[in-house]
This record gives C-alpha cells, sequence and structure tokens, in this order.
C-alpha cells in the first residue's frame, strides 16, 4: 500500500481548462522529443500536476495509459520536494519508441528544468515589480521668445 506521503490526491490534480490554459499560457516550458513540461507557480501550499498525452504521440491506449502511470509515478515521489507549481506535461512523437527509462530520464529532467525555469522567471518578475522607477524628468521650461523689434 502506498503511504499518505506518496498519493496522488484530487487537490494535486488541474482540473479545468482554464487551469491548463493559464499553465500553457504563463508558464515557463522545457521540452526535447519525449516530453514538453509547462510550470507555473500557483500560489497554493503544494504542486498540481495536468497530463495531456495524445494517441498521435504515444499509441494505442494501452501505451497512452503506461505513460499516464508513470508520470504520476514521479509526480508522487518528487512532489514533496517541489515548490508549489502547476505542471503540465505534453507527451512528443519521440515518446512513442522511447523505453520506459528514457522516458523516465527525459521526465525527470523536463520537470526539474522547467520548474527551474518558472521559480527564476518568478524571482525576475518580483524583482523588476520592486526595482524602483526612475522619477520621470521635469518638463523643459520653454524660453520665451524674444520681443520682436520693428
Amino acid at each position: 500500500m502506498i503511504d499518505g506521503r506518496h498519493r496522488f490526491r484530487p487537490e494535486q490534480r488541474l482540473r479545468t481548462g482554464a487551469q491548463y490554459e493559464r499553465v500553457y499560457k504563463q508558464g515557463a516550458r522545457a521540452g526535447d522529443g519525449v516530453f514538453q513540461v509547462h510550470a507555473l507557480p500557483n500560489g497554493l501550499a503544494h504542486a498540481r500536476l495536468g497530463m495531456s498525452i495524445s494517441a498521435k504521440t504515444v499509441g494505442n491506449a494501452v501505451n497512452r495509459n503506461r505513460v499516464r502511470r508513470l508520470i504520476r509515478e514521479v509526480f508522487r515521489y518528487e512532489c514533496h520536494l517541489m515548490p508549489p507549481v502547476d505542471v503540465v506535461v505534453t507527451s512528443r512523437p519521440g515518446a512513442r519508441g522511447a523505453t520506459r527509462e528514457q522516458r523516465l530520464d527525459s521526465l525527470l529532467r523536463q520537470m526539474k528544468l522547467a520548474i527551474r525555469k518558472a521559480a527564476t522567471d518568478t524571482s525576475r518578475s518580483a524583482a523588476q515589480a520592486d526595482r524602483p522607477r526612475p522619477a520621470p524628468a521635469p518638463p523643459n521650461p520653454v524660453e520665451p521668445a524674444p520681443p520682436e523689434q520693428d
């Protein structure tokens, strides 16, 4: 039996299309020929996972479910080490011919890279927000034109 720390609980899942869309549009991404991973800080106390595994890139239902189980397994064992981020894993065409070890290696590498990028993007955004903006320059006084003499 899986202990409580390594369960994939409902609150750890991305559920709505809007949640996926937010991660796709605003998140940092990392990818190779096997997986593409998007990550975005979520402001919660825990990480969440979403998956997009297509038949076109992986194959039939048996293979798709095998890839999903691998992704969930990696997430369950790594999520307590992750910062609070939303992670979306998408399969790429190289996933079809990859072995389990190649998929596992790719997934771990891309998840770590995307999470690291998301953390640096957030800190960069926060640093830019905290940076004082220069005061606007005072308007140039217009010199009055000399009076015309006739």
